[in-house]
């Protein structure tokens, strides 16, 4: 029998992976499939594809390793292999879809920022890539470049009748097999770089705050608890839109009872330490690491006259050295101005103005004055910061 491999959800890095893995999200990565092959043993394998695509390079390291395997590989589309998931199944030496699945090629695609330099050097790799996505589909279906840049440029989707007669599938399922039964949710792209930091900065932060127990951070479900992953996650395309046909957003029909589902117990810590034991380090250690910089950071700003007891509260409440140090030049800048208000009252208290002299003092230079003012806060400044330039 054929070791089954399923290949569900989007195609993504191997430094994504982590953050897949941790909120149980299906997903196609070159490491997860490597230990599957090797598993396998060189025997035959099936793969399961239900996937919109992903990064360009990411599939390509999934088709190298696939078209590099030295067993027979089967590939059975039972939902959708689009974008980066269209030649992942490409590798296989069979290919079979269901007759509900869907294919689909199309031109790579980037986001980019800069000036013109910039956006030129992202325009050739994008053709660079295009050209090599039309090498890999000529070798199966054999169509001319031309052809193929054409379905390429006009974002092609095909059935399972139009991707055999393109050349693209060898079958359709159900005509001499059964198919393995499946079932996914999965029709966007990789979660965003942004999106990834800003979850990690959460669970940091969260971690470590006012000394916050990292059990805690486990509560109702994980540690993303209360967070609305649609504010990072990007939005589907009118088209995803209108094939999404989920099992989870099908109605139930009135005259069937909906089960209630189980409800979820939230992961302990003593979980995460023996199911996680490499994300737990991870986390635990970035964070004692920033914490660590963020006092060593503070401490070097309590020299500063008056600053250790805006440092010892900064530490306390979690703030950054950044938001510290301004602080400390607030009240640095009022404690010059009380200073030369002080001084100004003692003069006039001691009765000096009374004192006759032989020449009356002129008035004093207001240029003078806010320089010698100025000065004296910039002295202040320097101090704090150790004479830094």
């Amino acid at each position: 029998m054929p070791k089954k491999i399923k290949l569900n959800g989007p195609v993504i890095g191997d430094g994504s992976a982590w953050l897949y893995d941790w909120l149980g999200i299906p997903y196609i990565g070159a490491s997860k499939l490597s230990k599957e092959l090797d598993a396998a043993g060189g025997g035959d394998v099936e793969l399961y594809i239900n996937s919109g695509g992903g990064s360009v390079f990411a599939g390509s390291e999934v088709y190298t390793l696939l078209k590099e395997y030295p067993g027979k590989v089967s590939a059975k589309i039972t939902g959708v292999a689009a974008s980066a998931a269209s030649y992942i199944a490409l590798a296989a030496d069979d290919i079979r879809m269901a007759p509900l699945a869907q294919f689909m090629i199309h031109n790579a695609a980037i986001v980019t920022d800069g000036d013109k330099r910039a956006h030129t050097g992202r325009t050739n790799l994008l053709a660079g890539v295009d050209e090599s996505l039309i090498n890999v589909y000529m070798k199966k279906s054999g169509k001319t470049r031309e052809e193929l840049a054409d379905l390429m440029d006009s974002e092609t989707w095909m059935n399972a009748q139009k991707a055999v007669e393109l050349g693209f599938a060898d079958g359709i399922l159900f005509e001499e097999e059964e198919l393995l039964s499946t079932a996914t949710n999965s029709f966007n792209g990789e979660i965003s770089s942004e999106a990834m930091n800003q979850i990690r900065d959460i669970m940091i932060n969260n971690m470590l705050k006012d000394g916050t127990d990292p059990e805690k951070l486990l509560g109702s479900g994980g540690p993303l608890a209360g967070l609305d992953l649609k504010a990072f996650a990007p939005e589907a395309s009118d088209d995803v839109k209108q094939v999404e046909n989920s099992a989870e957003t099908a109605s139930v029909p009135k005259n069937i009872k909906e089960q209630p589902k189980e409800e979820e117990q939230p992961m302990k810590l003593e979980e995460l330490k023996a199911q996680h034991p490499d994300l737990y380090n991870e986390v635990v250690n970035l964070g004692v690491t920033q914490e660590r910089g963020r006092i060593t950071e503070l401490n070097a700003l309590a020299t500063a006259p008056g600053a250790a007891e805006i440092v010892a509260k900064a530490i306390s409440e979690g703030k950054t050295a950044g938001e510290t140090a301004m602080e400390i030049v607030k009240a640095s800048a009022e404690r010059v101005a009380n200073e030369g208000t002080r001084r100004n009252n003692d003069a006039q208290n001691s009765g000096v103005g009374n004192v006759d002299s032989d020449e009356a003092p002129g008035k004093p230079d207001p240029e003078a004055v806010s320089k010698a003012e100025a000065d004296a806060l910039t002295a202040e400044i320097n101090n704090m910061i150790g004479g830094r330039k």
